[in-house]
Order: structure tokens, then sequence, then C-alpha cells
């Protein structure tokens, strides 16, 4: 996925007013703008493969696999 999506970290303890315009109230928080409909995961991101599908930029695999 390298070279296809930009990504921004923010410090919201550095900066924390930035939260109000993603309308952020805990974190960590993993938004995604573009394309619509916006993704937020919230928490636990260590899941590479759950953050993936959760921001719909990989489809889900089948239970049981």
């Amino acid at each position: 996925m390298q070279g296809k999506y930009t990504i921004e970290v923010v410090d919201l303890l550095v900066n924390p007013q930035l939260a109000r315009g993603d309308h952020i109230v805990a974190i960590p928080t993993l938004v995604r703008k573009l394309p619509e409909p916006i993704r937020k995961i919230i928490g636990d991101l260590s899941n590479t493969e759950r953050v993936l599908v959760g921001l719909q930029l990989r489809p889900a695999r089948p239970q049981g696999d």
C-alpha cells in the first residue's frame, strides 16, 4: 500500500485543539477521511489486519480461515 496513502500523525497531548475537528474523544484514534464515508478505529491498533479491514482497505476474511 506504499505510495497510495498519506498518514499524518498528530500528538493530541501537544495539540489537543486538533481533536475537535475530527470529533476525537479517545486516544489512540485512527481516522480515514477519504474515500468517504469517514472511518475511525479507536483503541488497540496493533493488529494490522484488523485495522485494515476496519478502515475498509482490505476485505474481511470469511470466518474459519
